[in-house]
């Protein structure tokens, strides 16, 4: 359900050997990252309790299961009571010390303010008086279309799905984590950990996600707002005289996956205008669970921005701006190489979109 670059011909003699330095520096930072050089966890789960939406299936599920193999309790949030009850047994499944570890789930429909914060409180009178300690917002499913051919009322559906979704559970957790507490309560605490789930669209928009691609976007720009105001409570628990501070520090972080096989993956691709499917015709969708492997890893080496293939760097990379960075090094070389891959990428999208409606015409809403 997202893009992917389309081939790139090379015929760029005059930058090959600045390419080809920047492509070393990343091998070797990638290489001393796999070989755990300078590394430590930065998102440990087990024993604490984490709570992810839209975990019934997708992403999510295989999120939620990866965590539950790491020692985690989880609590699944969807709106299919169903889908929920089935993803339960595999996630039970996943756990490495079932005698210890806790499962739960709820139905809810997230796009209500109200549910968001029953969800929250649900979970924490179930988590024995405590708030989660990591929130993973996955929720949300691509209506693709083009802009004109959608209707409006689609166009505000995919904007609760997805935007609404995570922004309604970030405020409701939030309230909780960022609530004040005296000197004598206040005990030292593991970070709180809030995670969007965006898409590359954020970085580069395709024709034929008008729907989806801004929804997307604007969780992009929840995410760098909250990570700066953070801080503010974060500096709290640091000040030299403090009457009140928050219980824990809280770290943002946002996935930026590419396609994912999943059934709803498959539910964009019939209705998917063709245009759309030709502009991305070389992405290769990843599995589930190898999305949430790739993610759950950045998190543990405390990423903010996370993509999930190399593709996905170069997209982000092309469009950091004002963003934080999980590395000086390694994102200002991929940001020099992405300036200089989408020299040809974005002329290129544009030229195909254009060719299309020479060759076809005015789009019908079938198209």
């Amino acid at each position: 359900m997202h893009p992917s670059l389309p081939s790139i011909p090379y015929h760029f003699s005059s930058t090959a050997l600045g390419i080809s330095v920047v492509a070393s520096v990343l091998f070797s930072y990638a290489l001393a990252k796999m070989l755990g050089f300078g590394s430590s966890n930065k998102f440990v789960v087990d024993g604490r309790t984490v709570v992810i939406t839209g975990g019934s299936e997708g992403m999510g599920k295989a999120a939620a299961c990866q965590l539950a193999e790491r020692g985690a309790n989880v609590v699944i949030v969807a709106r299919t009571l169903q889908k929920l009850q089935e993803s339960m047994e595999a996630i039970r499944g996943s756990a490495v010390n079932a005698s210890k570890q806790r499962f739960h789930y709820i139905s809810a429909d997230l796009t209500k303010v109200e549910e968001c914060e029953r969800v929250i409180s649900e979970v924490t009178e179930w988590n024995d008086g405590t708030s989660p300690d990591i929130v993973w917002c996955c929720a949300g499913y691509c209506t693709p279309g083009l802009f004109v051919n959608t209707p409006v009322q689609t166009l505000r559906d995919q904007m609760d799905t997805i935007y609404w979704t995570a922004a309604n559970t970030a405020h409701a957790i939030l309230k909780r984590w960022l609530a004040p507490i005296t000197p004598s309560n206040q005990r030292p605490s593991p970070p709180k950990h809030l995670i969007f789930t965006c898409s590359t669209l954020a970085f580069v928009p395709i024709a034929g996600y008008g729907p989806y691609a801004p929804a997307k976007a604007a969780m992009r720009s929840l995410s760098d707002t909250l990570s700066q105001e953070i801080e503010i409570y974060n500096g709290s628990r640091a000040a030299k005289q403090r009457s009140r501070a928050t219980p824990a520090d809280v770290k943002i972080h946002t996935i930026f996956p590419m396609g994912i096989l999943s059934p709803g993956y498959d539910n964009e691709q019939e209705i998917k205008p063709a245009i759309t499917k030709q502009l991305e015709a070389a992405d290769k969708p990843q599995t589930p669970r190898e999305v949430a492997r790739i993610s759950i890893e950045a998190l543990e080496r405390g990423e903010y921005l996370i993509t999930t293939m190399f593709v996905g760097d170069l997209m982000k990379g092309s469009a950091l701006g004002p963003s934080p960075r999980n590395s000086w090094i390694r994102d200002t070389l991929t940001g020099w190489l992405s300036s200089l891959v989408f020299l040809q990428v974005i002329p290129g999208l544009r030229k195909q979109a254009f060719e299309w409606g020479r060759k076809n015409g005015v789009p019908s809403s079938s198209t």
